[in-house]
């Protein structure tokens, strides 16, 4: 004999299992976004931080150029000498530079440079170096780089 099933008609569900899963999705959106903001303020700053290297070593690339220029020591004896722009090849990155005579003393201690019949010209050698958006052309960012130099000199 076949005993035949009583079926029972499905009970009213209360929807809690529904409301609990939009709210983990709720959450895990909200999750998921602030991750996304937070990985993109770290590209900007990663960005930020590659730029102002760059503007860096353009400004100590124009001051080992400065160091190495004739007419820079000798043009700052009149007062200021100003290379209004130094290039570097492959680049949009640029930078300037100057150099300003300090002022006379005697030699330093130890350099064997009588005081008597030398002298020490002091020379202050500044660069700004930029960094330019290579899409539009405008500057990002500048650093800038003193360095301090002296140069022996016979006595007039």
């Amino acid at each position: 004999m076949i005993r035949a099933q009583l079926r029972r008609p499905p009970q009213r569900q209360r929807g809690a299992v529904l409301i609990v899963s939009m709210i983990m999705l709720i959450v895990l959106t909200l999750l998921g976004l602030s991750t996304m903001n937070t990985t993109q303020l770290g590209e900007k700053m990663a960005a930020n931080s590659q730029q102002m290297t760059h503007a860096f070593q353009a400004a100590e690339t124009a001051l080992s150029q400065a160091f190495n220029n004739s007419d820079a020591w000798e043009g700052a004896f009149g007062g200021t000498y100003e290379e209004s722009r130094a290039t570097f090849a492959g680049s949009s990155d640029g930078a300037e530079y100057a150099a300003d005579f300090m002022g006379w003393t005697p030699p330093p201690v130890g350099t064997l440079y009588s005081s008597t019949t030398f002298q020490a010209g002091h020379f202050n050698f500044r660069s700004t170096g930029s960094t330019t958006d290579p899409t539009t052309g405008t500057a990002k960012l500048s650093a800038t780089v003193n360095g301090g130099a002296y140069q022996i000199a016979p006595k007039q």
